[in-house]
Protein backbone atom coordinates (compact mmCIF):
# COMPACT_ATOMS: atom_id res chain seq x y z
CA UNK A 1 0.00 0.00 0.00
CA UNK A 2 1.20 3.48 -0.95
CA UNK A 3 1.11 6.31 1.60
CA UNK A 4 1.39 9.85 0.02
CA UNK A 5 1.54 12.90 2.01
CA UNK A 6 0.27 16.03 1.54
CA UNK A 7 -1.67 18.99 3.48
CA UNK A 8 -5.08 18.63 2.40
CA UNK A 9 -7.13 15.47 1.49
CA UNK A 10 -10.31 16.47 -0.94
CA UNK A 11 -12.92 13.75 -0.64
CA UNK A 12 -15.28 13.53 -3.75
CA UNK A 13 -15.00 15.31 -7.20
CA UNK A 14 -18.18 16.72 -7.54
CA UNK A 15 -19.07 20.70 -7.94
CA UNK A 16 -18.25 20.96 -3.72
CA UNK A 17 -15.20 19.16 -3.76
CA UNK A 18 -13.66 20.20 -6.81
CA UNK A 19 -14.36 23.94 -5.46
CA UNK A 20 -12.76 23.25 -2.51
CA UNK A 21 -9.99 21.84 -3.83
CA UNK A 22 -9.44 24.58 -6.64
CA UNK A 23 -9.33 27.45 -4.14
CA UNK A 24 -7.34 25.56 -2.16
CA UNK A 25 -4.88 24.85 -5.00
CA UNK A 26 -4.63 28.64 -5.87
CA UNK A 27 -3.78 29.33 -2.29
CA UNK A 28 -1.15 27.15 -2.34
CA UNK A 29 -1.62 24.54 -0.77
CA UNK A 30 -0.42 21.17 -1.45
CA UNK A 31 -3.39 18.42 -1.95
CA UNK A 32 -4.84 15.37 -3.52
CA UNK A 33 -8.51 15.66 -4.91
CA UNK A 34 -9.63 11.44 -4.49
CA UNK A 35 -13.34 10.00 -5.91
CA UNK A 36 -14.40 6.29 -6.31
CA UNK A 37 -15.82 7.17 -9.91
CA UNK A 38 -13.85 7.45 -13.04
CA UNK A 39 -14.74 10.75 -13.80
CA UNK A 40 -14.89 14.03 -12.43
CA UNK A 41 -18.46 15.60 -11.39
CA UNK A 42 -20.41 13.53 -9.44
CA UNK A 43 -23.88 14.44 -9.53
CA UNK A 44 -23.17 17.38 -12.25
CA UNK A 45 -20.96 15.64 -14.95
CA UNK A 46 -21.34 14.65 -18.85
CA UNK A 47 -20.32 11.06 -19.85
CA UNK A 48 -19.76 9.55 -23.19
CA UNK A 49 -22.04 6.64 -24.41
CA UNK A 50 -22.62 5.82 -28.27
CA UNK A 51 -20.93 8.76 -29.68
CA UNK A 52 -22.85 11.15 -27.86
CA UNK A 53 -22.70 13.01 -24.17
CA UNK A 54 -25.08 12.75 -21.27
CA UNK A 55 -25.86 14.23 -18.27
CA UNK A 56 -24.73 12.33 -14.88
CA UNK A 57 -28.22 14.41 -13.29
CA UNK A 58 -28.18 17.62 -12.78
CA UNK A 59 -28.92 19.26 -16.43
CA UNK A 60 -29.64 23.36 -14.90
CA UNK A 61 -27.29 26.00 -14.36
CA UNK A 62 -28.06 29.25 -12.88
CA UNK A 63 -25.19 31.38 -10.08
CA UNK A 64 -23.08 32.63 -12.75
CA UNK A 65 -23.62 35.86 -11.53
CA UNK A 66 -20.64 38.03 -9.47
CA UNK A 67 -22.04 37.76 -6.57
CA UNK A 68 -23.38 34.35 -6.93
CA UNK A 69 -21.26 31.00 -6.35
CA UNK A 70 -19.87 30.29 -10.07
CA UNK A 71 -19.65 33.84 -10.60
CA UNK A 72 -17.27 34.20 -7.48
CA UNK A 73 -15.36 31.37 -8.70
CA UNK A 74 -14.75 32.46 -11.82
CA UNK A 75 -13.49 35.70 -10.60
CA UNK A 76 -11.67 33.89 -8.10
CA UNK A 77 -10.23 31.50 -10.10
CA UNK A 78 -10.05 33.56 -13.35
CA UNK A 79 -12.22 31.04 -15.18
CA UNK A 80 -14.76 31.11 -18.04
CA UNK A 81 -17.66 29.03 -17.77
CA UNK A 82 -17.86 29.98 -21.65
CA UNK A 83 -22.13 29.74 -20.68
CA UNK A 84 -25.07 30.54 -23.30
CA UNK A 85 -28.08 32.50 -21.31
CA UNK A 86 -31.65 30.79 -22.16
CA UNK A 87 -34.14 33.16 -23.24
CA UNK A 88 -36.89 31.11 -22.27
CA UNK A 89 -35.42 28.89 -18.60
CA UNK A 90 -38.30 26.54 -18.98
CA UNK A 91 -41.90 25.49 -19.88
CA UNK A 92 -44.62 23.44 -17.90
CA UNK A 93 -46.61 20.94 -19.59
CA UNK A 94 -49.94 20.34 -17.71
CA UNK A 95 -52.40 17.18 -18.50
CA UNK A 96 -54.63 18.97 -20.24
CA UNK A 97 -52.39 20.38 -23.10
CA UNK A 98 -51.77 23.93 -21.56
CA UNK A 99 -48.27 25.21 -21.41
CA UNK A 100 -46.88 27.56 -18.89
CA UNK A 101 -43.72 29.32 -20.19
CA UNK A 102 -41.43 30.63 -16.83
CA UNK A 103 -40.20 34.01 -18.65
CA UNK A 104 -37.35 35.24 -17.23
CA UNK A 105 -37.83 38.63 -16.68
CA UNK A 106 -40.00 39.31 -13.66
CA UNK A 107 -43.21 41.33 -15.59
CA UNK A 108 -43.53 39.14 -18.34
CA UNK A 109 -43.37 35.87 -15.85
CA UNK A 110 -46.33 37.89 -13.99
CA UNK A 111 -48.37 38.75 -16.51
CA UNK A 112 -48.06 35.47 -18.05
CA UNK A 113 -48.82 33.64 -14.74
CA UNK A 114 -51.89 35.61 -14.23
CA UNK A 115 -53.66 34.95 -17.19
CA UNK A 116 -52.76 31.27 -16.85
CA UNK A 117 -53.75 30.74 -12.95
CA UNK A 118 -56.65 33.50 -13.08
CA UNK A 119 -55.16 35.01 -9.89
CA UNK A 120 -53.44 38.11 -9.04
CA UNK A 121 -49.82 37.12 -7.75
CA UNK A 122 -47.56 40.12 -8.73
CA UNK A 123 -46.92 41.00 -5.20
CA UNK A 124 -46.26 37.23 -4.35
CA UNK A 125 -43.67 36.82 -7.25
CA UNK A 126 -41.67 40.15 -6.48
CA UNK A 127 -41.64 39.53 -2.68
CA UNK A 128 -40.14 35.69 -3.88
CA UNK A 129 -37.29 37.25 -6.08
CA UNK A 130 -36.45 39.94 -3.98
CA UNK A 131 -36.07 37.06 -0.84
CA UNK A 132 -34.04 35.05 -3.49
CA UNK A 133 -31.60 37.34 -4.49
CA UNK A 134 -31.14 38.37 -0.42
CA UNK A 135 -30.37 34.60 0.39
CA UNK A 136 -27.45 34.84 -2.72
CA UNK A 137 -26.33 37.93 -1.61
CA UNK A 138 -25.69 37.05 2.13
CA UNK A 139 -25.25 33.47 1.84
CA UNK A 140 -21.89 34.44 0.04
CA UNK A 141 -21.00 36.95 2.45
CA UNK A 142 -20.82 34.51 5.81
CA UNK A 143 -18.52 31.88 4.81
CA UNK A 144 -18.58 31.22 8.64
CA UNK A 145 -22.23 30.07 8.39
CA UNK A 146 -24.06 28.18 9.98
CA UNK A 147 -22.57 28.46 13.50
CA UNK A 148 -22.08 25.29 15.06
CA UNK A 149 -22.20 26.48 18.93
CA UNK A 150 -22.94 29.78 20.45
CA UNK A 151 -19.13 31.17 20.78
CA UNK A 152 -19.40 30.95 16.62
CA UNK A 153 -22.86 32.67 16.80
CA UNK A 154 -20.93 35.58 19.11
CA UNK A 155 -18.19 35.85 16.34
CA UNK A 156 -20.63 35.91 13.52
CA UNK A 157 -23.56 38.52 15.35
CA UNK A 158 -21.43 41.45 14.76
CA UNK A 159 -20.95 40.82 10.94
CA UNK A 160 -24.57 40.57 10.19
CA UNK A 161 -26.39 43.55 8.78
CA UNK A 162 -30.01 44.76 9.91
CA UNK A 163 -31.60 43.64 5.76
CA UNK A 164 -30.21 40.12 6.83
CA UNK A 165 -31.22 39.67 10.26
CA UNK A 166 -35.19 40.50 8.23
CA UNK A 167 -34.40 38.24 5.98
CA UNK A 168 -33.09 35.26 8.18
CA UNK A 169 -36.50 35.56 10.13
CA UNK A 170 -38.85 34.69 7.01
CA UNK A 171 -37.07 31.16 7.66
CA UNK A 172 -39.00 30.62 11.02
CA UNK A 173 -42.50 30.43 8.36
CA UNK A 174 -43.17 27.61 6.01
CA UNK A 175 -43.45 27.87 2.20
CA UNK A 176 -46.83 27.48 3.13
CA UNK A 177 -47.49 30.14 5.11
CA UNK A 178 -46.09 32.31 3.43
CA UNK A 179 -48.21 32.05 0.21
CA UNK A 180 -51.32 32.15 2.66
CA UNK A 181 -50.19 35.19 3.70
CA UNK A 182 -50.73 36.54 -0.09
CA UNK A 183 -53.74 34.43 0.14
CA UNK A 184 -52.92 32.21 -2.67
CA UNK A 185 -52.79 28.65 -0.81
CA UNK A 186 -56.51 28.07 -1.62
CA UNK A 187 -56.27 27.71 -5.40
CA UNK A 188 -55.51 24.08 -6.53
CA UNK A 189 -53.64 25.01 -10.01
CA UNK A 190 -50.91 27.23 -8.13
CA UNK A 191 -50.31 24.69 -5.62
CA UNK A 192 -49.87 21.89 -7.56
CA UNK A 193 -47.58 24.06 -9.53
CA UNK A 194 -45.86 25.11 -6.50
CA UNK A 195 -45.63 21.67 -5.44
CA UNK A 196 -43.77 19.94 -8.17
CA UNK A 197 -41.48 23.04 -8.17
CA UNK A 198 -40.80 22.50 -5.00
CA UNK A 199 -39.74 18.95 -4.92
CA UNK A 200 -37.29 19.40 -7.63
CA UNK A 201 -35.17 22.01 -5.74
CA UNK A 202 -36.11 21.27 -2.01
CA UNK A 203 -36.99 17.73 -2.15
CA UNK A 204 -40.14 18.49 -0.12
CA UNK A 205 -43.51 20.03 -0.36
CA UNK A 206 -44.65 23.47 0.48
CA UNK A 207 -45.47 22.89 4.24
CA UNK A 208 -42.03 21.16 5.04
CA UNK A 209 -39.78 24.01 3.19
CA UNK A 210 -39.04 27.66 4.99
CA UNK A 211 -39.90 30.44 3.21
CA UNK A 212 -36.55 31.51 2.86
CA UNK A 213 -35.57 28.29 0.46
CA UNK A 214 -38.81 28.01 -1.05
CA UNK A 215 -38.76 31.55 -2.80
CA UNK A 216 -35.20 30.90 -3.59
CA UNK A 217 -36.39 27.79 -5.24
CA UNK A 218 -39.39 29.48 -7.00
CA UNK A 219 -37.07 32.14 -8.15
CA UNK A 220 -35.10 29.70 -9.68
CA UNK A 221 -36.07 30.50 -13.47
CA UNK A 222 -35.93 34.52 -12.85
CA UNK A 223 -32.26 34.22 -11.99
CA UNK A 224 -30.24 33.77 -15.46
CA UNK A 225 -30.23 30.36 -16.55
CA UNK A 226 -27.55 28.99 -19.10
CA UNK A 227 -26.22 26.47 -21.39
CA UNK A 228 -23.31 25.28 -21.30
CA UNK A 229 -21.73 23.65 -24.48
CA UNK A 230 -21.03 19.96 -24.35
CA UNK A 231 -22.81 19.44 -21.16
CA UNK A 232 -23.09 20.57 -17.44
CA UNK A 233 -20.31 18.28 -17.08
CA UNK A 234 -17.72 21.45 -18.67
CA UNK A 235 -17.92 22.98 -14.82
CA UNK A 236 -16.51 20.20 -13.08
CA UNK A 237 -14.07 19.49 -16.20
CA UNK A 238 -12.72 23.05 -15.82
CA UNK A 239 -12.00 23.22 -12.39
CA UNK A 240 -10.51 19.81 -12.47
CA UNK A 241 -8.16 21.26 -15.18
CA UNK A 242 -7.43 24.05 -13.00
CA UNK A 243 -6.36 21.85 -9.96
CA UNK A 244 -4.15 19.70 -12.07
CA UNK A 245 -2.79 23.05 -13.48
CA UNK A 246 -1.26 23.95 -9.84
CA UNK A 247 0.59 20.51 -9.64
CA UNK A 248 -2.24 18.68 -7.56
CA UNK A 249 -3.14 15.06 -8.81
CA UNK A 250 -6.86 14.14 -9.11
CA UNK A 251 -6.76 10.37 -7.92
CA UNK A 252 -9.61 8.65 -9.59
CA UNK A 253 -11.35 5.17 -8.76
CA UNK A 254 -10.17 5.20 -4.91
CA UNK A 255 -13.03 4.48 -2.65
CA UNK A 256 -12.24 5.73 0.47
CA UNK A 257 -12.53 3.12 3.26
CA UNK A 258 -11.49 4.91 6.43
CA UNK A 259 -10.38 8.41 7.78
CA UNK A 260 -9.05 8.30 11.06
CA UNK A 261 -7.38 10.80 13.21
CA UNK A 262 -4.28 9.86 14.48
CA UNK A 263 -3.53 13.05 16.34
CA UNK A 264 -4.63 16.12 16.52
CA UNK A 265 -4.38 18.28 13.40
CA UNK A 266 -3.32 14.62 11.51
CA UNK A 267 -5.38 12.74 9.42
CA UNK A 268 -5.00 9.29 7.57
CA UNK A 269 -6.87 8.76 4.66
CA UNK A 270 -7.49 5.11 3.56
CA UNK A 271 -8.68 3.91 -0.03
CA UNK A 272 -8.70 -0.30 -0.99
CA UNK A 273 -4.75 0.52 -2.31
CA UNK A 274 -3.14 3.57 -0.67
CA UNK A 275 -2.98 5.98 2.18
CA UNK A 276 -2.81 9.35 2.30
CA UNK A 277 -1.28 11.37 5.28
CA UNK A 278 -2.59 14.86 5.97
CA UNK A 279 -3.25 18.29 8.16
CA UNK A 280 -6.73 18.05 7.21
CA UNK A 281 -9.85 16.64 4.94
CA UNK A 282 -12.81 17.97 3.12
CA UNK A 283 -15.27 15.17 2.91
CA UNK A 284 -17.38 16.66 0.28
CA UNK A 285 -19.46 13.30 0.40
CA UNK A 286 -23.12 12.92 1.75
CA UNK A 287 -22.03 12.87 5.90
CA UNK A 288 -23.53 9.26 5.76
CA UNK A 289 -20.75 8.30 4.34
CA UNK A 290 -18.31 10.73 5.96
CA UNK A 291 -19.71 8.88 9.23
CA UNK A 292 -19.18 5.79 8.24
CA UNK A 293 -15.22 5.69 7.68
CA UNK A 294 -14.85 7.47 11.17
CA UNK A 295 -13.91 5.10 14.29
CA UNK A 296 -16.01 7.14 16.63
CA UNK A 297 -18.63 9.41 13.96
CA UNK A 298 -20.25 10.91 17.42
CA UNK A 299 -17.40 12.64 17.88
CA UNK A 300 -17.86 14.32 14.57
CA UNK A 301 -21.10 16.95 16.08
CA UNK A 302 -22.89 15.81 12.91
CA UNK A 303 -26.53 16.63 14.13
CA UNK A 304 -28.80 16.72 10.82
CA UNK A 305 -29.02 12.75 9.83
CA UNK A 306 -31.33 11.42 7.50
CA UNK A 307 -32.47 7.56 7.31
CA UNK A 308 -33.04 5.82 3.92
CA UNK A 309 -36.51 6.27 4.28
CA UNK A 310 -36.45 9.97 4.17
CA UNK A 311 -34.53 10.67 1.00
CA UNK A 312 -35.30 10.76 -2.41
CA UNK A 313 -33.52 7.98 -5.31
CA UNK A 314 -33.79 9.19 -8.90
CA UNK A 315 -35.37 7.73 -12.01
CA UNK A 316 -33.33 9.01 -14.88
CA UNK A 317 -33.60 8.11 -18.79
CA UNK A 318 -31.83 9.35 -21.30
CA UNK A 319 -31.95 8.61 -25.21
CA UNK A 320 -30.46 10.47 -28.25
CA UNK A 321 -33.27 10.93 -31.51
CA UNK A 322 -32.41 11.27 -35.04
CA UNK A 323 -34.38 14.91 -35.62
CA UNK A 324 -34.82 17.71 -33.35
CA UNK A 325 -37.97 18.94 -31.14
CA UNK A 326 -39.61 22.37 -31.81
CA UNK A 327 -39.64 23.48 -28.71
CA UNK A 328 -38.02 26.79 -27.83
CA UNK A 329 -37.24 25.95 -24.05
CA UNK A 330 -34.77 23.29 -23.38
CA UNK A 331 -36.25 22.43 -19.74
CA UNK A 332 -39.40 20.97 -19.75
CA UNK A 333 -41.55 20.10 -16.38
CA UNK A 334 -44.32 17.24 -17.29
CA UNK A 335 -47.65 17.19 -14.84
CA UNK A 336 -48.67 14.09 -14.76
CA UNK A 337 -52.40 13.08 -14.68
CA UNK A 338 -51.34 10.11 -12.08
CA UNK A 339 -47.98 8.99 -10.18
CA UNK A 340 -45.45 6.84 -11.92
CA UNK A 341 -45.21 3.08 -10.55
CA UNK A 342 -43.61 2.90 -7.13
CA UNK A 343 -42.20 6.22 -7.04
CA UNK A 344 -44.71 8.76 -5.76
CA UNK A 345 -43.89 11.40 -8.10
CA UNK A 346 -46.30 13.27 -10.61
CA UNK A 347 -43.93 14.68 -12.65
CA UNK A 348 -41.17 14.48 -15.07
CA UNK A 349 -38.03 16.85 -15.28
CA UNK A 350 -37.07 17.05 -19.06
CA UNK A 351 -33.78 18.50 -20.57
CA UNK A 352 -33.11 18.90 -23.88
CA UNK A 353 -29.25 19.34 -25.85
CA UNK A 354 -29.40 22.70 -27.73
CA UNK A 355 -29.99 22.07 -31.62
CA UNK A 356 -26.63 24.08 -32.09
CA UNK A 357 -24.83 21.31 -30.08
CA UNK A 358 -22.74 19.44 -31.97
CA UNK A 359 -20.63 18.42 -29.00
CA UNK A 360 -23.24 16.49 -27.32
CA UNK A 361 -24.78 14.71 -30.34
CA UNK A 362 -24.15 14.40 -34.45
CA UNK A 363 -25.77 17.04 -36.57
CA UNK A 364 -29.82 17.27 -36.84
CA UNK A 365 -29.81 14.53 -33.64
CA UNK A 366 -30.70 15.83 -30.12
CA UNK A 367 -30.11 13.92 -26.87
CA UNK A 368 -32.87 14.35 -24.26
CA UNK A 369 -32.18 13.45 -20.06
CA UNK A 370 -35.43 12.97 -18.11
CA UNK A 371 -35.51 12.30 -14.48
CA UNK A 372 -38.15 12.07 -12.01
CA UNK A 373 -38.26 11.22 -7.80
CA UNK A 374 -38.39 8.11 -6.31
CA UNK A 375 -39.28 7.44 -3.25
CA UNK A 376 -40.03 4.82 -0.90
CA UNK A 377 -36.57 3.79 -1.20
CA UNK A 378 -36.50 0.82 1.07
CA UNK A 379 -39.30 -1.03 -0.80
CA UNK A 380 -37.56 -0.46 -4.01
CA UNK A 381 -36.57 -4.04 -6.01
CA UNK A 382 -34.90 -3.69 -9.06
CA UNK A 383 -37.80 -4.87 -11.58
CA UNK A 384 -39.35 -1.77 -10.81
CA UNK A 385 -37.44 0.40 -13.15
CA UNK A 386 -38.68 -2.17 -16.03
CA UNK A 387 -42.46 -0.79 -15.22
CA UNK A 388 -41.06 3.10 -14.61
CA UNK A 389 -39.05 3.13 -17.63
CA UNK A 390 -42.36 1.85 -19.46
CA UNK A 391 -44.52 4.45 -17.78
CA UNK A 392 -42.27 7.41 -18.34
CA UNK A 393 -42.01 6.23 -22.41
CA UNK A 394 -45.74 6.31 -22.82
CA UNK A 395 -46.09 9.97 -20.92
CA UNK A 396 -43.01 11.14 -23.16
CA UNK A 397 -44.49 10.25 -26.02
CA UNK A 398 -48.06 11.14 -24.80
CA UNK A 399 -46.79 14.91 -24.96
CA UNK A 400 -44.51 15.14 -28.09
CA UNK A 401 -40.72 14.45 -26.46
CA UNK A 402 -40.66 11.24 -28.24
CA UNK A 403 -41.99 11.73 -31.85
CA UNK A 404 -39.54 8.80 -33.28
CA UNK A 405 -38.12 5.76 -31.65
CA UNK A 406 -34.45 6.97 -30.57
CA UNK A 407 -31.16 5.99 -31.93
CA UNK A 408 -30.37 4.82 -28.93
CA UNK A 409 -32.17 5.04 -25.00
CA UNK A 410 -30.76 3.89 -21.52
CA UNK A 411 -32.00 4.32 -17.91
CA UNK A 412 -30.95 4.06 -14.74
CA UNK A 413 -32.37 3.69 -10.78
CA UNK A 414 -31.62 4.02 -7.28
CA UNK A 415 -29.01 0.72 -7.94
CA UNK A 416 -27.30 2.80 -10.57
CA UNK A 417 -27.03 6.12 -8.33
CA UNK A 418 -25.51 3.64 -5.38
CA UNK A 419 -22.91 2.16 -7.88
CA UNK A 420 -22.01 5.08 -9.86
CA UNK A 421 -21.39 7.71 -7.11
CA UNK A 422 -21.24 5.33 -3.89
CA UNK A 423 -23.92 7.95 -2.19
CA UNK A 424 -25.86 6.28 0.87
CA UNK A 425 -29.33 4.70 -0.09
CA UNK A 426 -28.51 6.21 -4.12
CA UNK A 427 -29.82 9.26 -2.85
CA UNK A 428 -29.50 12.22 -4.84
CA UNK A 429 -30.81 16.01 -4.43
CA UNK A 430 -29.50 16.68 -1.08
CA UNK A 431 -31.63 16.64 2.06
CA UNK A 432 -35.32 17.11 1.83
CA UNK A 433 -35.72 20.25 3.66
CA UNK A 434 -37.56 19.86 7.36
CA UNK A 435 -39.48 22.84 8.39
CA UNK A 436 -38.10 22.40 12.03
CA UNK A 437 -34.20 22.31 10.75
CA UNK A 438 -33.51 26.12 10.03
CA UNK A 439 -30.85 27.34 7.71
CA UNK A 440 -29.00 27.92 11.18
CA UNK A 441 -29.26 24.74 12.26
CA UNK A 442 -28.43 22.87 8.92
CA UNK A 443 -25.07 20.77 9.04
CA UNK A 444 -21.88 23.04 9.25
CA UNK A 445 -19.03 22.63 6.94
CA UNK A 446 -16.90 22.46 10.09
CA UNK A 447 -16.80 19.26 12.67
CA UNK A 448 -15.75 19.08 15.88
CA UNK A 449 -12.97 17.00 15.21
CA UNK A 450 -10.14 18.91 14.34
CA UNK A 451 -9.23 18.88 10.91
CA UNK A 452 -11.95 17.65 9.37
CA UNK A 453 -14.47 20.01 7.39
CA UNK A 454 -17.53 18.83 5.27
CA UNK A 455 -19.16 20.02 1.57
CA UNK A 456 -21.94 19.04 -1.00
CA UNK A 457 -25.46 18.51 -0.98
CA UNK A 458 -26.34 17.57 2.26
CA UNK A 459 -24.45 20.34 4.06
CA UNK A 460 -25.23 24.09 4.06
CA UNK A 461 -26.16 25.33 1.85
CA UNK A 462 -25.90 22.29 -0.47
CA UNK A 463 -28.72 21.63 -2.97
CA UNK A 464 -28.44 22.67 -6.53
CA UNK A 465 -24.75 23.30 -8.24
CA UNK A 466 -24.81 26.56 -6.97
CA UNK A 467 -25.70 25.32 -3.54
CA UNK A 468 -22.93 22.67 -3.74
CA UNK A 469 -20.19 25.04 -5.55
CA UNK A 470 -20.90 27.60 -2.29
CA UNK A 471 -20.56 24.47 0.17
CA UNK A 472 -17.15 23.94 -1.29
CA UNK A 473 -16.38 27.49 -0.87
CA UNK A 474 -17.07 27.62 3.12
CA UNK A 475 -15.24 24.25 3.10
CA UNK A 476 -11.42 26.01 1.65
CA UNK A 477 -12.37 28.80 3.56
CA UNK A 478 -12.63 26.73 6.84
CA UNK A 479 -10.22 24.26 5.75
CA UNK A 480 -7.48 27.94 5.69
CA UNK A 481 -8.11 29.69 8.78
CA UNK A 482 -7.29 25.61 10.66
CA UNK A 483 -4.38 25.45 8.54
CA UNK A 484 -2.99 28.80 9.53
CA UNK A 485 -3.84 28.74 12.89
Amino acid sequence: MNNTRVQVVVIGAGIAGLSAAALLSKRGYELCLLDQNWMVGGCAGTYPRKHARYETGATTLVGLEPNMPLGTLARDLSLDWEATPLEVPMQIQFPDGRVLTRHKDLIPWIQEAEQFFGINQADFWKESLQMALGVWDASGRYLDFPPQNWRDFARLLPQFKWKDIQLLSKAFRSTHQWIASHRLHKHQDFMRFVEAQLLITSQNSSQETNALFGATALAYPLVPNYYLKGGIGNVAEKLAQYIQAQSNPIELRQKVVGLQQISKGRWLVQSASNSWECDAVVSAVPVNQTLSWLEKPSLAGISDLRTEDQLWSAFQLSYELPTQLPHKALHHQIHLPEPLPGTQSKSLFVSLSAPWDTQRCKPGHQVISVSTHLGNLLNWKHEMKAQIEEAVIRHLKQFGFMPQTPVYLHSSGKGAWEKWTGRFAGAVGGYPQLQRIKPWQMNSGKTRLPGLFLAGDTVYPGQGIPGAALSGQIAAHLTQKFLKT
